[in-house]
């Protein structure tokens, strides 16, 4: 027996959601399935990976730990928050690197991508584009019903960009 359009569709606009806060000492990711205003399954943490060890190798870290968090929730879209401004250039080139990997390790499992910049962010989740961090933090927890449960500040940025991306959803389908 087939599922007929209409539980395809709604099946789909259901499926996780995988949010990306990039790096590449520390990856913050979040998965949530959007349920009306709600969120179930939602799950988020980082991937570290270890200072001593070669670039190469961590990016290498990055997505083989990404394809295994993939494969185990099925997310259907990426939301990756895009670089905006760095002080450190070298810094900036490793993130954009490691921003790659991930890119790359997406679009072979044939995700659906999408990116904000930290000022939309800071947007969705707070009403005010040069929110500090602790605002966005208040914001995902008071949304999001998380408690004062200790959370890395990039778990906590991926789940901001989830958020941003439910939030803007209606217009990015338009």
């Amino acid at each position: 027996m087939t599922d007929s359009p209409q539980k395809t569709n709604q099946r789909k606009k259901n499926a996780p959601l995988l949010g990306i806060d990039p790096g590449y000492d520390r990856l913050g990711w979040a998965v949530g399935t959007p349920v009306g205003n709600n969120w179930e399954n939602l799950i988020y943490g980082c991937i570290e990976t270890p200072k001593e060890m070669k670039l190469f190798d961590r990016y290498k870290i990055l997505n083989i730990e990404l394809k295994k968090i993939i494969k185990l929730y099925k997310p259907e879209t990426a939301i990756i928050e895009s670089l905006f401004f760095f002080k450190n250039q070298k810094t900036a080139l490793k993130v954009s690197e490691a921003r790659g990997v991930i890119l790359s390790t997406c679009f072979s499992k044939n995700m659906k991508l999408f990116e904000f910049t930290p000022l939309q962010i800071k947007q969705a989740v707070t009403g005010y584009g040069r929110a500090d961090k602790k605002a966005v933090e208040k914001m995902v927890r008071l949304q999001l019903k998380l408690g004062s449960q200790k959370i890395i500040d990039d778990a906590i940025d991926a789940l901001a960009v989830m958020m941003t991306y439910q939030t803007q959803r209606k217009l990015l389908e338009l």
